[in-house]
Protein backbone atom coordinates (compact mmCIF):
# COMPACT_ATOMS: atom_id res chain seq x y z
CA UNK A 1 0.00 0.00 0.00
CA UNK A 2 0.94 3.69 -1.22
CA UNK A 3 0.77 5.09 2.67
CA UNK A 4 2.05 6.63 4.76
CA UNK A 5 3.08 9.43 2.13
CA UNK A 6 6.47 9.77 3.72
CA UNK A 7 7.81 6.78 2.23
CA UNK A 8 5.16 6.13 -1.02
CA UNK A 9 7.68 7.33 -3.45
CA UNK A 10 6.18 9.89 -5.16
CA UNK A 11 8.76 11.97 -7.35
CA UNK A 12 9.62 14.58 -9.86
CA UNK A 13 8.55 11.41 -12.34
CA UNK A 14 4.86 11.23 -10.96
CA UNK A 15 3.96 14.78 -11.66
CA UNK A 16 1.29 15.48 -14.18
CA UNK A 17 2.28 18.61 -16.38
CA UNK A 18 0.42 21.57 -15.60
CA UNK A 19 -2.41 22.68 -18.43
CA UNK A 20 -3.22 26.56 -16.95
CA UNK A 21 -1.26 28.28 -19.60
CA UNK A 22 -3.36 26.69 -22.18
CA UNK A 23 -6.80 26.58 -20.71
CA UNK A 24 -6.52 30.19 -18.99
CA UNK A 25 -6.80 29.41 -15.60
CA UNK A 26 -4.83 30.21 -12.77
CA UNK A 27 -1.38 27.95 -12.18
CA UNK A 28 -2.35 27.12 -8.70
CA UNK A 29 -2.18 23.73 -8.16
CA UNK A 30 0.97 20.88 -8.70
CA UNK A 31 -0.58 17.33 -9.32
CA UNK A 32 1.03 14.21 -8.92
CA UNK A 33 -0.11 10.43 -8.90
CA UNK A 34 1.58 7.08 -8.32
CA UNK A 35 -0.20 3.74 -8.09
CA UNK A 36 0.40 -0.06 -7.30
CA UNK A 37 -1.86 -3.15 -7.18
CA UNK A 38 -3.53 -1.64 -4.08
CA UNK A 39 -4.75 1.57 -5.02
CA UNK A 40 -3.80 5.48 -6.11
CA UNK A 41 -1.82 7.81 -4.22
CA UNK A 42 -2.65 11.67 -5.06
CA UNK A 43 -0.37 14.62 -4.28
CA UNK A 44 -1.86 17.93 -4.47
CA UNK A 45 -0.14 21.47 -3.51
CA UNK A 46 -1.81 24.66 -3.98
CA UNK A 47 -0.21 27.86 -3.64
CA UNK A 48 -1.53 31.65 -4.09
CA UNK A 49 -5.12 30.78 -3.09
CA UNK A 50 -4.37 32.27 0.45
CA UNK A 51 -5.57 30.89 4.44
CA UNK A 52 -9.25 31.20 4.14
CA UNK A 53 -10.88 27.91 3.28
CA UNK A 54 -14.50 26.74 3.07
CA UNK A 55 -14.84 22.91 3.60
CA UNK A 56 -18.19 21.25 4.75
CA UNK A 57 -18.22 17.66 4.08
CA UNK A 58 -22.21 17.63 3.94
CA UNK A 59 -21.96 20.04 1.08
CA UNK A 60 -18.63 18.92 -0.83
CA UNK A 61 -19.64 19.78 -4.32
CA UNK A 62 -18.98 23.72 -3.09
CA UNK A 63 -15.87 22.67 -0.63
CA UNK A 64 -12.84 24.56 -1.02
CA UNK A 65 -9.85 21.44 -2.23
CA UNK A 66 -8.89 19.46 -4.50
CA UNK A 67 -11.64 17.76 -6.39
CA UNK A 68 -11.02 14.33 -8.92
CA UNK A 69 -12.86 12.48 -11.05
CA UNK A 70 -12.05 8.77 -11.73
CA UNK A 71 -12.82 6.18 -14.33
CA UNK A 72 -11.23 2.59 -14.14
CA UNK A 73 -12.34 1.40 -17.31
CA UNK A 74 -12.31 4.20 -19.38
CA UNK A 75 -14.21 4.00 -22.86
CA UNK A 76 -13.66 7.57 -23.94
CA UNK A 77 -16.80 7.43 -25.77
CA UNK A 78 -19.63 7.62 -23.03
CA UNK A 79 -20.84 11.24 -22.13
CA UNK A 80 -22.04 9.73 -18.80
CA UNK A 81 -20.29 8.51 -16.01
CA UNK A 82 -21.06 4.91 -15.00
CA UNK A 83 -20.42 2.43 -11.95
CA UNK A 84 -16.55 2.52 -12.93
CA UNK A 85 -16.23 6.03 -12.28
CA UNK A 86 -16.02 8.23 -8.65
CA UNK A 87 -15.96 11.78 -8.17
CA UNK A 88 -13.68 12.70 -4.99
CA UNK A 89 -13.70 15.54 -2.60
CA UNK A 90 -10.71 15.74 -0.70
CA UNK A 91 -10.99 18.69 1.59
CA UNK A 92 -7.89 20.12 3.21
CA UNK A 93 -9.79 20.96 6.52
CA UNK A 94 -13.40 20.13 7.32
CA UNK A 95 -13.72 16.91 9.11
CA UNK A 96 -13.25 15.64 12.71
CA UNK A 97 -15.17 16.33 15.74
CA UNK A 98 -13.51 19.88 15.75
CA UNK A 99 -13.58 20.29 11.94
CA UNK A 100 -9.75 20.71 12.00
CA UNK A 101 -9.12 17.42 10.03
CA UNK A 102 -8.84 16.63 6.39
CA UNK A 103 -11.68 15.34 5.08
CA UNK A 104 -12.68 12.63 1.64
CA UNK A 105 -15.90 12.44 0.79
CA UNK A 106 -17.69 10.84 -2.83
CA UNK A 107 -19.97 13.10 -3.82
CA UNK A 108 -21.95 12.02 -7.23
CA UNK A 109 -21.53 12.87 -10.22
CA UNK A 110 -23.97 14.70 -12.36
CA UNK A 111 -26.46 12.84 -15.03
CA UNK A 112 -24.60 10.08 -14.16
CA UNK A 113 -25.73 6.94 -15.70
CA UNK A 114 -25.38 4.57 -12.57
CA UNK A 115 -23.89 5.03 -9.02
CA UNK A 116 -21.01 3.83 -8.14
CA UNK A 117 -20.72 1.58 -4.80
CA UNK A 118 -21.01 3.14 -1.34
CA UNK A 119 -17.29 4.61 -0.04
CA UNK A 120 -16.64 2.94 3.15
CA UNK A 121 -14.81 4.93 5.87
CA UNK A 122 -11.34 3.15 5.87
CA UNK A 123 -11.23 3.47 2.10
CA UNK A 124 -9.55 6.90 1.43
CA UNK A 125 -6.27 7.64 3.65
CA UNK A 126 -5.72 11.22 3.69
CA UNK A 127 -3.24 13.84 5.35
CA UNK A 128 -3.43 17.55 4.86
CA UNK A 129 -0.99 20.60 5.78
CA UNK A 130 -2.71 24.19 5.69
CA UNK A 131 -0.86 27.56 5.67
CA UNK A 132 -0.88 31.20 5.05
CA UNK A 133 -0.37 31.24 1.03
CA UNK A 134 -2.52 27.38 0.15
CA UNK A 135 -2.74 23.84 1.27
CA UNK A 136 -1.17 20.26 0.66
CA UNK A 137 -2.98 17.05 0.47
CA UNK A 138 -1.65 13.46 0.56
CA UNK A 139 -4.15 10.86 0.08
CA UNK A 140 -4.43 7.25 -0.95
CA UNK A 141 -7.50 6.06 -2.74
CA UNK A 142 -7.88 2.04 -2.10
CA UNK A 143 -8.94 -0.54 -4.40
CA UNK A 144 -11.90 -0.63 -2.38
CA UNK A 145 -12.32 2.94 -3.49
CA UNK A 146 -12.11 2.45 -7.17
CA UNK A 147 -14.85 0.02 -8.42
CA UNK A 148 -13.01 -2.10 -11.51
CA UNK A 149 -9.58 -1.32 -10.17
CA UNK A 150 -7.39 -4.09 -12.15
CA UNK A 151 -4.27 -1.98 -13.63
CA UNK A 152 -2.88 -5.76 -15.20
CA UNK A 153 -6.38 -5.97 -17.32
CA UNK A 154 -7.06 -2.39 -17.67
CA UNK A 155 -4.05 -0.57 -17.61
CA UNK A 156 -5.81 2.90 -18.08
CA UNK A 157 -7.14 5.64 -16.11
CA UNK A 158 -10.10 8.25 -17.04
CA UNK A 159 -8.72 11.27 -14.45
CA UNK A 160 -9.77 14.74 -13.93
CA UNK A 161 -9.07 17.12 -11.30
CA UNK A 162 -10.06 20.27 -10.35
CA UNK A 163 -9.19 22.89 -7.23
CA UNK A 164 -12.14 24.47 -5.37
CA UNK A 165 -11.82 27.94 -3.73
CA UNK A 166 -14.15 30.24 -2.46
CA UNK A 167 -11.93 33.09 -3.98
CA UNK A 168 -11.02 31.83 -7.39
CA UNK A 169 -13.96 29.60 -7.88
CA UNK A 170 -13.23 26.57 -10.02
CA UNK A 171 -10.04 25.80 -11.55
CA UNK A 172 -10.05 22.67 -13.37
CA UNK A 173 -6.34 21.32 -14.28
CA UNK A 174 -6.90 19.35 -17.77
CA UNK A 175 -9.76 21.52 -20.15
CA UNK A 176 -11.36 24.60 -19.77
CA UNK A 177 -13.85 26.39 -17.37
CA UNK A 178 -16.40 26.17 -19.72
CA UNK A 179 -16.63 22.29 -20.98
CA UNK A 180 -18.70 19.70 -19.10
CA UNK A 181 -15.74 18.22 -17.37
CA UNK A 182 -17.87 17.82 -13.76
CA UNK A 183 -19.83 15.09 -15.45
CA UNK A 184 -18.69 14.24 -19.09
CA UNK A 185 -16.01 11.47 -18.66
CA UNK A 186 -14.99 12.09 -22.56
CA UNK A 187 -13.52 15.19 -20.95
CA UNK A 188 -11.05 13.57 -18.52
CA UNK A 189 -7.70 12.91 -19.41
CA UNK A 190 -6.57 9.34 -20.02
CA UNK A 191 -3.52 7.99 -18.12
CA UNK A 192 -1.27 5.18 -18.94
CA UNK A 193 -0.43 3.23 -15.78
CA UNK A 194 3.46 2.32 -15.77
CA UNK A 195 5.10 0.44 -13.59
CA UNK A 196 8.81 0.98 -12.69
Amino acid sequence: MLWPPAGWGIDEGCRLPSFAAVTGVPDVVELSLAWNDAGLGIRAVARGIGAARWCQPTKPEDSDGLHVWIATRPTGESHRAGRYCRRLALLPTGGGVRADRPAAVSPPIPRASEAPPDLHGDAIHIEARCGTDGWSIDAFVTAAALPGWDPAEVPRLGFFAAVIDRRLGRVPCFAPPEFPWEGDPTTWTELELVRR
